[in-house]
């Protein structure tokens, strides 16, 4: 009688049902009745096949029969989404076809180069790309309860390069993170699983349906390969498989978030006020050099152990502001304090910069005594503002297993110790934390952004009244200024010198 029902209740269409045997309390049925969504077909059989449901390639529908009312109690839909195209912004890729993700058909030490796509960091560049997916307009955003990445690795150990996969948020304008290759043994294929927190609807763009999935390295020691690459998107609201069926969304689980170390600031008063920069400020930024201060400029960005009193007095006279930079993330060995930091908080070394080490952040009480004496530094030599470097190294590979929570108290707190000071302060670079920084910090400065392709994500700051300071050290300024200006960012083309040279988007 229960099948007789079923047959006669489908909507048209070719099911396989996956039966699991009825409970012994209650008696019900649970189906497990794939949607196939490709296609076409004329059939109104369902067949019983005795095997697990795969996840992988259809649309599932769990619902749960009673073989007394043969009722529908619940449904809840898994979509396995395969990737329609990518992009590399920053390194270089095998050029092999998208497709090539579609399919997990590579495990131990296989090397079928026409099986999957290759990751490359040629010469200095780390690489950056991403990968697109469409989600169905049979899914409503709203609905979605669980976002998983899966993922087919083939490529060196953390140790060695970390690759971290993180996911776009277009509400907030920022790329989270979900995972990296951590527990992958050296160029050996490794799958992976990474499930996606936060608010889920926020990962799909309201017009185009798309998710952006990217990956990215941390240095340029090696490559990668990836043979497969999917999204798990499940949601509530499946089909009602009868018409008077009543669909209830099966429960889902909130992930647990792991507690992380709380660091102690020093506590601060705030000062009453400080200088707050506006967008179209016009600027120059020289680190190197007998400082020029002939530039018709409002601010002027200056190294702050390396500049004399005398020249930021000139500037005031000019009428100019003054920001003072220095390395909040990296310990320098030729710093006039490089002998106060100890041997505990340094870590790798930078790449491309002799004598350049990682900090360990998340040390609070052994950096934040240089840190601070810095800034007071600064305010003894008249800065109106300091530009602290280096404060997205959780993204690198410093030596320390630093998180991304570690990673904004660390920022957060050298923000509250500037303005206590009555310094404003810069958010450098650190481009996937600006959602949660953009209120902490009075402007953002990048460098690159275009040539990365990774702009768009410092909006936050302009909308918020609050400028946007940029740096080109290549490409076409007549590309990139018109764009720049229509986004109201103020940006430079300099060379890598940091010198005076300088050529503005904006005269």
């Amino acid at each position: 009688t229960f099948f007789l029902f079923l047959l006669a209740s489908m909507a048209a269409g070719a099911f396989v049902a996956y039966a699991q045997p009825p409970d012994t309390e209650d008696q019900s049925f649970h189906l497990f009745l794939p949607l196939i969504t490709g296609g076409s077909t004329t059939s109104n059989d369902v067949d019983l096949v005795d095997a697990d449901p795969s996840l992988t390639d259809e649309t599932f529908v769990e619902a749960e029969f009673s073989a007394d009312t043969a009722t529908v109690h619940a449904a809840v839909t898994t979509t396995a989404l395969r990737p329609t195209s990518y992009r590399t912004t920053r390194g270089a890729d095998g050029g092999q076809p998208v497709t090539n993700l579609h399919i997990q058909d590579q495990s131990g030490t296989q090397n079928d180069w026409n099986k999957y796509i290759e990751f490359l960091t040629p010469g200095s560049n780390k690489y950056i790309g991403y990968r697109s997916y469409t989600l169905p307009t049979t899914i409503d955003p709203a609905a979605i309860t669980a976002i998983q990445v899966q993922a087919n690795y083939l490529g060196p150990d953390k140790a060695y390069q970390t690759w971290t996969w993180t996911i776009y948020n277009w509400s907030t304008r920022k790329w989270v993170k979900i995972g990296n290759n951590a527990g992958a043994p050296s160029w050996r294929w490794q799958p992976f699983t990474f499930t996606v927190g936060g608010t889920l609807r926020d990962y799909v763009k309201s017009n185009t349906r798309e998710i952006r999935v990217r990956l990215q390295s941390n240095n340029t020691r090696d490559n990668m390969d990836l043979d497969y690459e999917a999204l798990l998107i499940t949601a509530n609201g499946a089909p009602v498989i009868t018409p008077t069926a009543t669909a209830t969304a099966s429960p889902t689980r909130t992930p647990t978030k792991q507690p992380t170390p709380t660091l102690t600031p020093t506590p601060t008063t705030p000062a009453t006020g400080w200088w707050k920069p506006t967008p179209g400020t016009s600027w120059q930024i020289q680190l190197q050099g007998t400082i020029d201060t002939s530039f018709n400029v409002q601010l002027y960005v200056i190294d702050l152990f390396d500049t004399p009193p005398a020249t930021i007095q000139q500037l005031h006279g000019q009428g100019r502001k003054v920001v003072c930079y220095f390395s909040a993330g990296s310990y320098e060995d030729w710093r006039p304090d490089a002998n106060q930091f100890p041997a505990a908080v340094l870590g790798n070394l930078l790449d491309g910069w002799p004598g350049e080490r990682w900090l360990d952040i998340s040390n609070l009480n052994a950096l934040g005594p240089i840190m601070e004496a810095r800034m007071e530094l600064a305010v003894s030599k008249g800065c109106d503002g300091v530009d602290p470097d280096n404060v997205d190294g959780y993204t690198n590979n410093t030596g320390f297993p630093l998180t991304a929570q570690q990673q904004l108290t660390y920022n957060r707190w050298l923000a509250q110790q500037a303005h206590a000071r009555g310094l404003a302060i810069g958010l450098k670079n650190d481009l996937d934390q600006i959602g949660q920084l953009v209120n902490d910090f009075d402007w953002a400065l990048n460098e690159q952004c275009f040539q990365y392709n990774e702009c768009e994500t410092l909006l936050p700051f302009v909308q918020a009244g609050k400028p946007v300071f940029g740096i080109e050290y290549s490409g076409n300024e007549n590309v990139f200024c018109p764009q720049a200006n229509g986004w109201n960012f103020d940006f430079l083309k300099k060379r890598l010198d940091l010198m005076a040279w300088r050529y503005a988007c904006r005269p």
